[in-house]
């Protein structure tokens, strides 16, 4: 072997050598990576193109703007929400094709409303208690964490058939007088699925800290299209057509819109502006900003923790109680 040879075989065992280090280091950082936990994954838009955000149900305990990662039914419950009884509302529900429904004892003959609420229902049963209004039926739907999921199990025009047609069953031969859809956090992805596919059928809607929306790319733009059936709800509202109250706290989650953004937006479509609301006392929390016209009603309230967040499902009551039977009818 030439000296030229062995200088070229040199070489190529030290770059041999070089590779297998090179190697062995990949894997030793691969595994490394593997062995870091994951990250806490929260649940809002994914893409510009998003038109269902997905924030997850319940505010992080330490009372941030943050959201708490995966939250369960048990994040329900830590609102804290007090059982002042069943009144006529038995504790026990009755499981429908589409979520659960609790009716009143006696159940109407004649006529009824239904109340539809997405997300807590239990706490929503235990708010609507002490009304004690005995043609009020409501319907729960739970369908877990994050918007999308609500907007899954609401998707298409048949789910809200089933729901009115297996009510309608159960009661006969009481009719169906209004349909009232609310829904709290996370629920509002079915409610757009509703409102997408069945546009008039409801006759008031109840948004409680439940509106949110994607950024544009720009980080700031909100993106408009899963927002329009709202839109077009308040829209009907301020014709006197439909009742709409929509609610929001101060809270911020990261990277997609909040309540409050997007009650600003939905303001922008009808040329509103809000107005001080007096920072009257309302569950823990303060009244601090309003905007009314015709039977469309936006109302900002303080607090940027879980207390805030659960507060607004809990002003569920006072809302049925003072805008939205009066503005029905009486009974």
């Amino acid at each position: 072997m030439t000296d030229s040879e062995t200088a070229n075989t040199h070489r190529r065992l030290a770059g041999s050598f070089a590779l297998v280090v090179l190697s062995g280091a990949v894997v030793v950082l691969s595994s490394a990576r593997r062995s870091e936990p994951e990250p806490a994954v929260t649940t809002g838009p994914t893409t510009a193109a998003a038109t269902v955000a997905a924030p997850p149900a319940a505010a992080s305990a330490t009372g941030s703007a943050r959201w708490s990662a995966a939250p369960t039914d048990a994040d329900d419950a830590s609102c804290d929400i007090p059982d002042q009884g069943p009144g006529l509302y038995p504790a026990d529900f009755t499981k429908l094709p589409v979520g659960r429904m609790v009716v009143p004892t006696p159940a109407p003959t004649a006529s009824y409303d239904l109340l539809l609420h997405l997300h807590g229902g239990e706490p929503a049963r235990r708010i609507i208690a002490p009304l004690m209004r005995p043609d009020l039926v409501m319907v729960a739907v739970d369908a877990g964490v994050g918007s999308q999921v609500y907007a899954s199990a609401l998707a298409g025009p048949e789910p809200l058939k089933q729901v009115l047609a297996a009510v309608d069953e159960v009661l006969a031969p009481a009719q169906l007088q209004y349909l009232i859809v609310s829904s709290w956090s996370a629920g509002y992805g079915g409610v757009r699925e509703i409102l997408t596919h069945h546009p008039t059928v409801p006759n008031a809607l109840v948004l409680l800290d439940s509106v949110h929306a994607s950024y544009q790319p720009d980080g700031k733009t909100l993106v408009e299209e899963g927002l329009k059936p709202f839109a077009s709800f308040a829209s009907r509202a301020i014709a006197d057509e439909a009742v709409m109250v929509l609610t929001h706290s101060e809270i911020r989650p990261p990277g997609y819109a909040s309540t409050s953004e997007v009650a600003a937006w939905l303001l922008g479509q009808v040329d509103g502006r809000r107005r001080y609301a007096g920072l009257l006392h309302a569950q823990g929390v303060e009244f601090k900003t309003r905007f009314d016209d015709g039977q469309l009603h936006v109302r900002g309230y303080t607090g940027r923790g879980k207390a805030a967040h659960c507060a607004q499902l809990m002003l569920l009551a006072d809302i049925l109680q003072q805008d939205i039977f009066p503005a029905l009818g009486p009974r």
